[in-house]
């Protein structure tokens, strides 16, 4: 059985928003009246049932990735034609790759032949690249990823370019030691981008972008929604605008977040956001790192 709980939120600093989530700050900002969308319980369940299988019983727990499986090189390309290559995947490997050991840091690891081949986009769009970039080094080593438990320092094959500063990391960790994620929702980006859990896993935070704090025009309170199953919490950020008539608002989005208490503690249950249905990396701490 699934618990909605309410709560409201506070203030927060401008930060540069996405056009997802412009939309609905600006939808916010030039409708009268308050109120606000909420979604139903229908979409709450349906993101709770896209993480049913999750074994939240499995020790170890299995890797939840909340980023990609690939990091760029830190420093980012020296030129738009070699960001293209990078992008489209022209990339030319050595001939003879190295085979690394079978596990490391407690992970089965893949190989970085099969690495390599995660550079390789699926479908490319536009012009292809006219250049390509060449792999000078491949070695095993650790880079930081995203999961749903925050930042994790995890096994990674680094691809060092030439001209290019600092190497690129691709998660060395064997397939099956990651969950998959569920197919995602047809939206760009999730809501929520972050949760701090506290009070014993039962208080739960979340941030995300949205309008200014305040009490005139452009401004909003928000609440949020909790649904939990044995394997998940989806949670749904409610928007309450301040009745200000029509008003044009500055295309400006504000960290903010809101809390919620849940029915039973967080342990080791998946935070879903219920727009993408996407994981939401969690932390013990008021720093998502």
């Amino acid at each position: 059985m699934t618990r909605i709980s309410l709560r409201w939120g506070g203030r927060g600093a401008a930060v540069p928003v996405t056009a997802a989530v412009l939309a609905v700050v600006l939808a916010s900002c030039t409708s009268p009246g308050a109120g606000g969308s909420r979604p139903g319980g229908q979409e709450l369940r349906r993101a709770l049932a896209a993480w049913s299988r999750f074994p939240v019983s499995a020790s170890p727990r299995p890797l939840v990735l909340a980023g990609p499986d690939v990091t760029s090189p830190p420093a980012g390309f020296p030129s738009s034609a070699a960001k293209l290559a990078y992008e489209d995947g022209a990339i030319t490997f050595p001939a003879v790759m190295p085979h690394g050991p079978v596990s490391a840091s407690g992970f089965r690891v893949i190989t970085a032949g099969q690495a390599a081949a995660l550079f390789r986009p699926g479908a490319v769009t536009g012009p292809q690249a006219r250049t390509r970039l060449r792999v000078t080094t491949v070695r095993l080593g650790t880079a930081m990823f995203v999961t749903d438990r925050g930042q994790r320092r995890l096994p990674a094959w680094l691809f060092s370019f030439a001209a290019i500063h600092g190497p690129a990391a691709v998660l060395a960790v064997a397939p099956t030691q990651i969950f998959p994620p569920p197919a995602p929702a047809d939206v760009p980006l999730p809501l929520v981008d972050w949760a701090f859990s506290r009070a014993g896993g039962r208080a739960l935070t979340v941030r995300f972008t949205g309008a200014a704090a305040g009490h005139g025009p452009c401004t909003a309170s928000y609440s949020v929604q909790a649904a939990e199953s044995a394997t998940a919490v989806a949670v749904a950020v409610i928007e309450h605008p301040i009745a200000g008539g029509s008003v044009a608002c500055s295309a400006v989005g504000y960290s903010r977040q809101v809390t919620t208490r849940l029915a039973e503690p967080l342990g080791a249950r998946v935070v879903v956001d219920v727009v993408s249905r996407a994981a939401v990396p969690v932390t013990s701490s008021h720093s998502p790192g």
